[in-house]
């Protein structure tokens, strides 16, 4: 509110005081009109078509949902036609249009002209329509509280259908939608945010444990742990979550929670891409599924109440990111080396996914194993990937 106050004050100073207008209007006006100039003449500089993708979400009870879209851009103007997605769900994952237009937007913004700012002014060159009654155009009385599980999924969905026009330029699929979990005892009840990894880049590998399209953060440990008897045993990076490429997928996290009271507790948790993985691109191979368990590897139900003893513990696996942009036999042997080194990519994997001979020649069982514990054979790597 501080912020918001000397923020206020200061553009009035500059606007009112220093440039003598009596109205905002006319500076806001001008800046979502060259908002959308922007967004049409990037557009314009696409090539028109039509382009179509679709993907599957977990849904419910053992019944995925559909998201499908058609894009067609046509000179300055874009067209996202979502026809084809599941009908809305009586669980609570459905989406009203608006929101369904606001990331279908935000996605449009990010592909084709992200220095564009995200106003009004950008919104008008994007036409979004989905069937009344879809999981994307859902009509009262369909429960929206869970809408971030299919919502969130969008961006992918889209970037996968304008890799056609735009191709080597996009993400590949990330985790997508965020793992929300709400944590209820004796006394507390705690909502908590978690992300996988995202998508590789064009030229990068994918960000890990970062949400995508949503930018929530999760909250630190310690204050957790101060404010709620919720106790968090790990909170590390995933090895091997994230999917092989030339550019590596992000990694997802693993989260071991237990609560130290002696009353019986409970979670829900909210989590998607248990079943489908993140799709990697131009080459790139899926992200790991995600994983809901106890601490002794016994599979918990997702999207529901889960009563819980005092003495259980909960572990949420997260998703990680596809890779994309090339086989994972192009990846540079040197940052495959630097993957293994920082606990990304397993001795394993490095071998049987990237075809990268590294082992390991450092003392047994040591905790800290910096570079000069691990060797690099580029006459076995030369081998492997000409098998």
């Amino acid at each position: 509110m501080a912020g918001n106050d000397v923020g206020a004050a200061s553009l009035s100073r500059l606007m009112m005081d220093e440039l003598d207008l009596d109205s905002l209007d006319p500076v806001a006006a001008q800046i979502m009109d060259r908002s959308e100039r922007a967004l049409a003449e990037a557009l314009q500089a696409t090539a028109d078509g039509t382009y179509q993708s679709e993907l599957q979400t977990d849904g419910f009870d053992g019944h995925p949902l559909r998201l499908a879209v058609t894009v067609t851009i046509d000179g300055r103007r874009i067209l996202l036609d979502f026809a084809g997605s599941s009908p809305q769900s009586r669980h609570g994952v459905n989406v009203v249009l608006n929101y369904t237009r606001a990331y279908a937007s935000f996605a449009i913004k990010a592909a084709i002209a992200p220095d564009v700012p995200h106003n009004a002014g950008s919104f008008r060159p994007v036409e979004v329509t989905a069937p009344p009654g879809s999981v994307l155009n859902c009509l009262p009385p369909a429960p929206v509280a869970s809408r971030h599980l299919v919502g969130h999924f969008l961006p992918s969905l889209i970037f996968a259908a304008l890799t056609q026009a735009l191709p080597g330029r996009l993400l590949a699929h990330g985790a997508d939608a965020l793992w929300m979990c709400v944590w209820r005892g004796d006394p507390f009840t705690l909502t908590t945010f978690h992300a996988g990894g995202s998508g590789a880049r064009a030229m990068k590998d994918g960000l890990s444990a970062t949400g995508f399209p949503t930018g929530v953060r999760a909250a630190p440990t310690e204050v957790i742990e101060a404010l709620t008897p919720v106790r968090q045993h790990r909170r590390e990076l995933r090895t091997d979550s994230g999917g092989a490429g030339a550019f590596r997928g992000g990694l997802g996290q693993t989260l071991q929670v237990s609560c130290g009271t002696s009353t019986l507790w409970s979670v829900n948790a909210n989590v998607d891409r248990l079943r489908f993985p993140a799709a990697g691109a131009a080459g790139g191979q899926p992200g790991a599924t995600g994983a809901l368990t106890t601490g002794a590897g016994e599979a918990l139900p997702a999207k529901q109440l889960v009563p819980l003893e005092p003495s259980d513990d909960v572990l949420l696996e997260m998703p990680g990111g596809g890779g994309g942009f090339g086989d994972p036999y192009t990846r540079d042997p040197r940052a495959v080396l630097m993957d293994v080194v920082n606990g990304y990519v397993s001795l394993e994997a490095a071998r049987s996914a990237y075809g990268v001979a590294v082992s390991y020649v450092g003392t047994a069982g040591a905790l800290v194993r910096p570079p000069s514990s691990y060797l690099l054979d580029l006459v076995e790597t030369a081998r492997l990937r000409a098998e």
